[in-house]
């Protein structure tokens, strides 16, 4: 196969290079805005030619690429596993072995990209892989439009700090599902900065996280609809469904545990119902096994959920089936970068700066080191993962097994610091004896619409209210809110009265919503009884 190469940008030589595109020929027409809209943001672009094995494409990347290249974009999906054959606009992809995952039931080899992005052999990422799954000119045209329809969005409202999580039961046993949720409510609070504001929806029943009404598929669905910046689900999965586990018995005891019912949550033709404008899209996070098998024949989940109109604009999941331990692994690796990985704790700039960030710090021991939290998963893990489990290994699958269906380009745009504190005062003497107060002070960097809340802790909240109203504030964490238009740069101080009696850890949340970006801060503080 002729394999051409061409300069779109001002690159001089490979080690210019910042992005490789492979794309076939038929396809350059309607990557070209993306193309000229990436190469105005400063970004040195290449595009070369898909070849007939992995291998070969490989070759050809690097030829093209050298040092400086961060991101490799694969334009068109994989060949199909059944038949290996490439057809138009497809890209082949890795098959390597899967010591581990392949003794609990999966196969004996996993389908990755990640190869792509090693360009020195030595099994360590040097560039973000991510794959645009097309099968047209007319479905890339789609996929890029929504692309810029979030790049160039004004829309930096509530949803922007919004971090919604759901979680089907394990059903793995009562001491492993109950290590798992533990851990994830260690990320929740220890991860994630202050400011974010997770919003949770767990399946079982009288979990305080359990959201209320009949339809558990539709409470999530509409919380989807409401926006968050992340939308990830941590459960089981297949190649064309997300599943939850839940008991027929309402109460959650553990006889009801043994009449335990598979559901769907989301599949194939409800994805469709996925409903959420491109200027406000989310990037989907499945920590499940199969969603993201892309070689398989027809789409898988992740592809279908990518490609729908009101669909993530990103989704990051895993090819064939993944193990708790190897999934809480990329979730942390995932999370500590979007959030604290850039300057000023703001995170990455895009979405493949965060998905390399967490391949490597699965590839390498020394680097998982460093974090407390790793720390904690890797002792959890050596006490509940099935005998004689190689856990480096088990990191290893899992850097190749999650899948990246999106542009690495893709700009996060994380929230600019705010500078908020909390300042000394007495209970407000004319409320007497019905309320307290805060002082609270504000500097924004950017002028627009202060939101200052005063809100409880997630292990605060021991039920859901059943008729919350606020679409951002699904758990009623909040106590008292107060908004106010402000500019930038002056020093603003607003107190707010918080009812008698209110007491224990609290959290300061600051959001401004301004016309050309958002800023965001948050403080912990303890109210004495």
């Amino acid at each position: 196969m002729l394999v051409a190469v061409f300069f779109p940008a001002t690159a001089n030589s490979a080690d210019d290079v910042d992005v490789i595109v492979v794309a076939s020929p038929e396809l350059d027409a309607a990557l070209q805005p993306w193309i000229d809209m990436r190469s105005q943001e400063g970004l040195r672009i290449a595009t070369v030619r898909p070849a007939n094995t992995a291998t070969l494409t490989h070759q050809e990347i690097w030829n093209a690429g050298g040092a400086a290249t961060r991101y490799i974009v694969l334009v068109g999906d994989t060949p199909d596993f059944d038949t290996r054959r490439n057809q138009s606009h497809q890209i082949p992809t890795w098959m390597i072995p899967a010591p581990i995952t392949s003794r609990f039931g999966s196969t004996s080899t996993l389908p990755t990209d990640l190869p792509y992005g090693d360009r020195d052999g030595d099994r360590v990422s040097d560039a973000a892989i991510g794959r645009l799954p097309i099968q047209s000119a007319e479905q890339l045209a789609s996929v890029v439009q929504r692309i810029e329809a979030y790049e160039n969005s004004d829309d930096f409202g509530l949803w922007r700090r919004s971090f919604q999580l759901t979680g089907g039961v394990g059903g793995f046993g009562a001491m492993v599902d109950t290590a798992i949720e533990s851990v994830t409510r260690g990320v929740i609070t220890t991860v994630l900065p202050a400011d974010a504001k997770p919003q949770i929806a767990y399946a079982s029943p009288n979990h305080p996280f359990c959201p209320p009404g009949k339809s558990f598929t539709d409470a999530v669905l509409n919380r989807y609809r409401t926006g968050a910046r992340f939308w990830v689900y941590a459960g089981h999965g297949q190649i064309d469904r997300l599943e939850l586990l839940q008991t027929t018995a309402a109460d959650g005891t553990p006889a009801a545990r043994e009449q335990w019912s598979v559901e769907s949550l989301l599949n194939n033709q409800n994805a469709t119902q996925l409903k959420r404008a491109p200027n406000g899209a989310t990037i989907a996070v499945l920590l499940a096994c199969f969603a993201g098998a892309y070689d398989a024949p027809g789409d898988c989940l992740a592809e279908r959920m990518m490609l729908a109109d009101g669909g993530p604009i990103a989704v990051i999941a895993s090819s064939r089936l993944s193990m708790p331990y190897g999934n809480a692994c990329m979730g942390l690796g995932l999370l500590q970068s979007v959030y604290s990985g850039g300057p000023q704790n703001t995170g990455c700039d895009r979405i493949g700066d965060a998905m390399l960030h967490a391949a490597r710090s699965l590839q390498s021991q020394q680097q998982a080191k460093q974090s407390t939290m790793r720390v904690m998963v890797d002792t959890l893990a050596s006490m509940i993962s099935p005998a004689g489990t190689d856990l480096q290994q088990e990191r290893l699958e899992h850097a190749a097994l999650y899948q990246l269906l999106g542009d690495p380009t893709l700009r996060l745009h994380p929230p600019q610091p705010l500078d908020l504190s909390i300042e000394p005062s007495e209970e407000d003497a004319l409320a007497g004896e019905t309320a307290r107060s805060l002082s609270i002070a504000v500097t924004s960097p950017i002028a627009g619409t202060l939101i200052i809340a005063i809100e409880r802790p997630l292990t605060a909240i021991t039920q859901t209210p059943a008729d919350s109203t606020n679409e951002h504030d699904a758990h009623g964490t909040t106590i008292t809110e107060h908004k106010i238009e402000v500019p930038a740069g002056k020093r603003i101080l607003q107190t707010l009265q918080l009812p008698l009696g209110e007491s224990g850890p609290l959290i300061i949340r600051g959001f401004v919503h301004g016309k050309t970006g958002w800023a965001s801060a948050a403080q912990r503080t303890f109210l004495p009884d």
